[in-house]
């Protein structure tokens, strides 16, 4: 068998200085004379006698010996054809580059899909509040107010219930009530967008933030185009528990919510739902 060469495994022809392209266009005995022409040129160069690099010199011998036509044909053979095959990986190349061309035109496709579900969202999608509607429901959520406690949890005298807040939901109107708060606010204008599950999301990387005082504090929004690159993919039109609450209020058009985790969804009869709206402080504007 023809020695194998082992030189920090580059082909020799490539020692020699030659391209792929040259090694396959050329035939067999031509391209042995060209070999040998560069073989005989760069001894002269980097032979030791010559005051030349004498590491060099010895790997140019190596090369040449397993490329030598007349001695070792098997050899010079075997190398060509794998020197030859690395022109194939070029057609990899350009097949990955078309395959990237392809991933940034889908990328621009999500993109575009992921603004089209969100004007859907915006524009037509009642599908919780219809059910409300159809099925006359009004439904009590228990929320974790994710935010204030990221904000406030550090000081002593915190309560612990300042961390949970109330949401009421019918078809016509939401009423919304905060652990340091003893009325309801009412909202007419909203829309439920739907939860995401908690281990698919980190919300609070996503929120705006303020400084205050030297203190980082977060808002509980975020961003509708943040909204909709990074949270569109996991939502979804259900009110499920231990899941993050996202509403959306269309007067505050550039602003997604982040109510918080839901704890706890109930639905309550139309009596407890008058005598939560008669506790709100706003009932005189709702009338108007």
């Amino acid at each position: 068998m023809g020695k194998v060469y082992k030189s920090r495994n580059i082909n020799p022809f490539e020692v020699l200085g030659l391209s792929p392209q040259i090694v396959k266009d050329l035939s067999e005995e031509n391209l042995y004379k060209l070999v040998k022409s560069i073989y005989k040129t760069l001894q002269m160069i980097y032979h030791p006698d010559r005051g030349g690099n004498s590491e060099k010199a010895l790997e140019l011998n190596l090369a040449f010996e397993v490329l030598n036509l007349e001695k070792n044909p098997e050899s010079f053979r075997r190398h060509r054809k794998a020197y030859i095959e690395r022109l194939s990986r070029k057609s990899l190349k350009n097949e990955l580059k078309e395959w990237q061309g392809r991933y940034r035109k889908l990328s621009f496709y999500n993109e575009l899909l992921k603004e089209r579900f969100w004007q859907f969202l915006e524009r037509g999608f009642e599908d919780l509040k219809k059910s409300l509607e159809n099925e006359k429901k009004t439904l009590r959520l228990k929320i974790f107010d994710l935010v204030s406690h990221i904000n406030f949890s550090d000081l002593l005298r915190i309560k612990k219930q300042m961390f949970f807040k109330e949401i009421i939901l019918s078809s016509e109107i939401l009423l919304k009530r905060t652990g340091w708060e003893n009325f309801y606010h009412p909202v007419k204008d909203y829309k439920i967008l739907g939860t995401v599950k908690r281990e698919h999301l980190e919300p609070w990387t996503l929120l705006v933030r303020d400084l205050k005082e030297e203190r980082v504090f977060l808002k509980d929004y975020l961003k509708k185009e943040t909204f909709v690159r990074e949270v569109l993919f996991y939502l979804v039109p259900e009110l499920k528990t231990n899941s993050y609450l996202f509403i959306y209020y269309p007067f505050e058009a550039q602003k997604v919510y982040l109510e918080g985790v839901i704890l706890k969804v109930e639905e309550i009869s139309y009596f407890e739902f008058s005598e939560f709206l008669k506790n709100s402080s706003l009932l005189t504007n709702i009338q108007d």
